[in-house]
């Protein structure tokens, strides 16, 4: 099951609901989101593919993190002192995605207000000082992670921070329960690609 819990102690759930064709076929999923098992709203309309692909995409990245990284759920880089800090994070740019929104769905319909439904995923850094010691030049540490936000149709929004790993434990979660509704996504044999849905 895909559930992740929030800051204020709440758990919000995101259940694939079926998107079927004119035959009764199901071939995309939408979202549904739960918060402590009540509905929360429907986000989403056909995101199953892109989300399988982003899912895909994550994996893959995966062995790029440092072993210490990926203990810690945080991706960081270390900047000799002497360096600007605005200098030296446009410097580091380059190693950090352009859009730090990793993906945003709203509700089913294009002409719904952002109110109906929101499911948010933004990649976000945090900068840390720390000073040398004996002698030695302090560094900048750059930590990288994920904020899943979501809004439900009553207004009520709620927030979870993820290291990299939860991220990625989450979506191979939700991905793994489309089939189960009848809409899969294949991999190609070397895992570069997804394939057309399926079923």
């Amino acid at each position: 099951m895909a559930e992740l819990r929030c800051a204020d102690g709440s758990v919000v759930t995101v259940r694939p609901v079926p998107v079927s064709g004119r035959d009764g076929t199901p071939y995309e999923v939408t979202l549904q989101l739960l918060r402590d098992g009540q509905p929360f709203g429907e986000v989403g309309e056909r995101c199953g593919y892109f989300l399988a692909a982003t899912t895909a995409r994550l994996r893959a990245a995966q062995p790029d993190f440092p072993p210490s990284s990926l203990e810690a759920g945080v991706r960081s880089w270390a900047v000799d002192d002497g360096i600007e800090p605005g200098v030296a994070w446009v410097d580091l740019q380059h190693y950090l995605p352009r859009d730090r929104e990793l993906f945003c769905f709203r509700s089913r319909d294009p002409d719904d207000l952002g109110s109906s439904g929101e499911l948010r995923v933004t990649l976000e850094e945090e900068r840390t000082w720390l000073p040398g010691r004996d002698g030695a030049h302090g560094r900048w540490r750059i930590d990288c992670c994920a904020v899943l936000r979501a809004w439900g149709s009553g207004g009520i929004g709620v927030r979870a921070v993820l290291s990299s790993g939860e991220l990625l434990a989450f979506l191979e979660a939700l991905v793994g329960e489309f089939a189960a509704v009848g809409a899969t996504y294949a991999e190609d044999d070397d895992g570069s690609a997804l394939r057309r849905p399926v079923g």
